[in-house]
């Protein structure tokens, strides 16, 4: 206890010194928490997304269809064969058939490339989820020429609710086609990629400007994720070589992996942080040790060995490690937590670019024991190995060195 008071005074010397010393540990443990929970909480984005958005468990589409979004040929298309049909009904909590397209969306004289999203009415909300739209008038009527657009498109079309709007597209057997469609809402579904330039058209709607019952994407949602690589390998024969058959996981790889690079900068930054922090420690510690020359000298003549002089020191290092990772963990943690309540919006910055992604626009954090954990023992640990060597240099100083420094 004696010592841990010493430790204690010795550090409330130079509180500048002492605080500027910990800034580091609390930034570089704070840091890490909510980077950590950043990057989590984006590779978790990614999965729920393409989940509850885009791919659902299982999808499945023509296998020489275009990866990148917004190229959507409709020449080519999926069919479903009853062996195939008879396996999703018996296996699949739900499945539903899209057709992607992209028509030429004409109001006045503004016109632009869209991206045509034909759905099920029935099925579709079955699959995917809708907890996140965001739904300006009504969802389309199944029979009706109604559609809805995305905000972008409507703002860069003029559009509100009850405009006209025509539709021109390429059939399934190239000959084109035009319908002229009742804009019934403005849907914002908060997936980029959906949004930038989406229109929702139903089911026969699709059918009718395509000319073709046939869909370009089969979608299936199972009771649980962990299904998906099983039931893709018992679907991939069924619908054979002509269909490419992909779990979310697959289709989101690229993603992913962009967030494995993520981890390991963060990693990369967290090691710098705290290598400043050590040398911060080492300074300090080092420095007080010099100028309690004549202190140390009178503590070893009242009896204190040397392994009593290094354990002060490195208790000293040890408080400034302890103190610094709660706080950084304290900071950290607590806008984790706060961003995991109430997700950061990227909708405006998206849109302003002009960029897309299969992804929602509502990020939120992911918390994590493990990592705060994991924070303040490493920044504990890397205080008491800071602390090593001005311990060792102080335990070395005798009564003598006291006599000198006067």
């Amino acid at each position: 206890m004696t010592q841990l008071r010493l430790a204690v005074r010795n550090l409330l010397r130079a509180p500048r010194r002492t605080l500027l010393t910990m800034s580091a540990v609390i930034a570089g443990v704070g840091v890490f928490i909510l980077g950590k929970g950043f990057v989590n909480g984006l590779s978790e984005n990614i999965i729920v997304a393409a989940i509850e958005d885009t791919v659902g468990h299982v999808m499945a589409r023509p296998a020489d269809y275009p990866i990148q979004f917004g190229r959507h040929p409709v020449d080519a298309l999926l069919e479903i064969p009853p062996g195939a049909r008879a396996l999703l009904d018996r296996e699949a909590a739900a499945w539903t058939e899209r057709t992607y397209f992209a028509p030429i969306a004409a109001s006045g004289s503004d016109s632009l490339r869209a991206v045509g999203i034909g759905y099920d009415p029935v099925r579709d909300p079955e699959v995917f989820s809708r907890k996140h739209w965001k739904l300006q008038g009504r969802m389309p009527e199944p029979e009706a020429h109604e559609v809805t657009v995305s905000p972008r498109v409507a703002r860069l079309l003029s559009l509100e609710v009850g405009s006209s709007l025509i539709l021109q597209v390429r059939t399934h057997r190239g000959a084109m086609n035009a319908l002229e469609v009742r804009v019934s809402g403005i849907l914002n579904t908060q997936n980029s990629a959906l949004d930038l330039f989406g229109i929702f058209v139903p089911q026969q709607l699709t059918r009718e400007l395509l000319a073709t019952d046939l869909a370009s994407h089969l979608h299936v949602h199972l009771r649980a994720r962990e299904q998906a690589a099983a039931f893709a390998s018992a679907l991939r024969p069924q619908l054979g070589a002509a269909a490419s058959v992909v779990t979310y996981l697959e289709e989101s790889a690229d993603l992913l992996a962009l967030q494995e690079v993520r981890r390991r900068a963060l990693d990369l930054i967290m090691v710098i942080l705290m290598a400043l922090a050590a040398f911060g420690i080492a300074n300090t510690i080092l420095m007080a040790a010099y100028e309690r020359v004549r202190e140390i000298g009178t503590l070893r003549a009242l009896g204190m060995t040397e392994s009593g002089v290094l354990r002060l020191f490195m208790l000293e290092g040890a408080l400034v490690g302890v103190v610094g990772s709660l706080l950084g963990a304290a900071w950290g943690s607590a806008l984790t937590g706060y961003w995991a309540r109430n997700p950061i919006d990227f909708s405006r910055s998206l849109e302003q670019t002009g960029q897309s992604a299969s992804v929602s626009v509502l990020v939120y954090t992911y918390p994590s024991v493990s990592v705060a954990v994991v924070s303040i023992v490493v920044g504990i640990g890397v205080a008491l190995v800071a602390s090593i060597f001005p311990a060792r240099v102080a335990s070395r100083m005798t009564p003598a060195d006291a006599v000198r420094a006067t």
